[in-house]
């Protein structure tokens, strides 16, 4: 990611960091979001058609809309943007979106405090000083700053060492080619320093096997294979191409386990490698060890969902996708950055899976459940308003389609 810094509006947005300030208020926001705030930045005035802005921050993977209008609103909330009245992000009808307001580019060493700036133009005092007075104050914050930021970036360091896994996490949460590279990356980086660290080598392995489960091989970063079904049925998975860095994988998670047995995300790397191989006995048990020691752990319920659903046992697989959403909101305060991208997306699959069952009562509860929690959520409100249709309720649907436009600019899926 670039490490220019831009001035957009009132924000002050920091690539490097994902954040925004402004006031002196900091945002984290999600490094795909800061994507699309740098490509507007890079293109200011310049209507970006969804194409380009897709490409750009996809690369080769194929998304829908969803994905897009999902970004474009996380990047809109954290500017506190009105899609109908905006002063930052502007949609452009049937063109695409560009940005409005005013941005300027710095280059990193040149970016001083604003507070530095507070005393230019006083009385008396030359601009020569002011300038060297700059140069000294930082200089001097600079020498104090930088064991803090040697421990936030070296790996030898606990705070370091903590600060890399929490940053590779984040990249790995959001399934592109790029963040899971990223990812992948900084667990090694880890490892470098301290080779049997549990939670870097689960990282590690899972960063793996997403790699030759999405993004290698036959129909490798699209659509046809994004999920562990997918790839299995595509026999990629069972190529001797793929072999090694399966092998990898497994043997990453199975050192994890050793090095630390009561790590649950090191049982759920290995549930995730072992159902690749088709191992789904092995695999599950491997995701109740991890759920005897995290009974909270979402991604190995979502992965019990997966490998029932491939067992062909619907009812059972939207059971544990119930119970992984419950867990989601269970661990929410912790795990935020990851998941946030996610638990909207489990809640309206289980709204989905109801509706496909008969049960209309369910889904729209379900529906209505992602919606509190998650209002303008996309796919919640087109499958909502699409329940209400099929239950008759035309006048409900549609004000929830035209509610979601005027917040958003974006109406509801066809």
């Amino acid at each position: 990611m670039t490490q220019t810094l831009y001035r957009i509006g009132e924000f002050e947005a920091i690539p490097a960091q994902n954040q925004l300030r402004r006031d002196g208020e900091v945002t984290e926001i999600e490094p795909k979001v800061m994507d699309l705030l740098v490509l507007f930045a890079t293109r200011p005035s310049e209507v970006i058609p969804k194409t380009e802005i897709a490409s750009a921050l996809w690369s080769e993977v194929e998304v829908n809309d969803d994905a897009l209008t999902r970004t474009l609103w996380k990047l809109r909330k954290a500017l506190g943007d009105n899609a109908k009245d905006p002063s930052y992000i502007e949609t452009v009808p049937k063109r695409g979106y560009r940005l409005i307001a005013e941005v300027s580019a710095d280059d990193p060493t040149t970016w001083t405090d604003n507070r530095l700036g507070a005393t230019q133009g006083k009385v008396g005092i030359p601009t020569e000083l002011i300038a060297l007075g700059a140069v000294l104050l930082m200089a001097i914050a600079l020498l104090f700053a930088m064991p803090m930021l040697r421990g936030e970036t070296d790996p030898q360091t606990d705070t370091g060492r903590e600060a890399m896994l929490q940053r590779a996490d984040a990249f790995y949460a959001q399934y592109t080619q790029s963040d899971n590279e990223a990812a992948l990356r900084l667990y090694e980086t880890v490892l470098a320093s301290h080779p049997d660290d549990a939670a870097a080598l689960a990282g590690l392995s899972n960063a793996v096997a997403q790699r030759v489960l999405r993004f290698t091989g036959p129909n490798g970063g699209t659509a046809e294979r994004t999920t562990l079904d997918q790839a299995l049925q595509s026999g990629w998975l069972d190529s001797e191409e793929a072999a090694p860095a399966i092998a990898r994988a497994e043997a990453l998670a199975r050192q994890a386990t050793e090095a630390e047995p009561g790590h649950a995300r090191a049982w759920r790397a290995l549930g995730l490698v072992l159902s690749m191989q088709r191992d789904f006995q092995g695999a599950e048990a491997a995701y109740n060890r991890a759920l005897v020691i995290e009974p909270n752990d979402w991604g190995s319920l979502v992965n019990l969902g997966d490998i029932s659903n491939i067992a062909g046992n619907r009812e059972r697989s939207t059971a544990y996708l119930e119970q992984a959403y419950e867990a989601m909101s269970a661990r929410l305060s912790q795990d935020a950055v990851l998941v946030l991208p996610w638990q909207s997306q489990v809640g309206v699959l289980v709204a989905e899976r109801k509706a496909e069952a008969g049960d209309l009562a369910g889904a729209e509860s379900w529906y209505r459940r992602v919606l509190a929690a998650d209002p303008l959520y996309p796919e919640a409100v087109s499958g909502l308003a699409a329940l209400l249709r099929r239950s008759g309720d035309a006048s409900g649907a549609d004000a929830l389609c035209e509610d979601m436009e005027r917040r958003t600019g974006e109406g509801c899926a066809p």
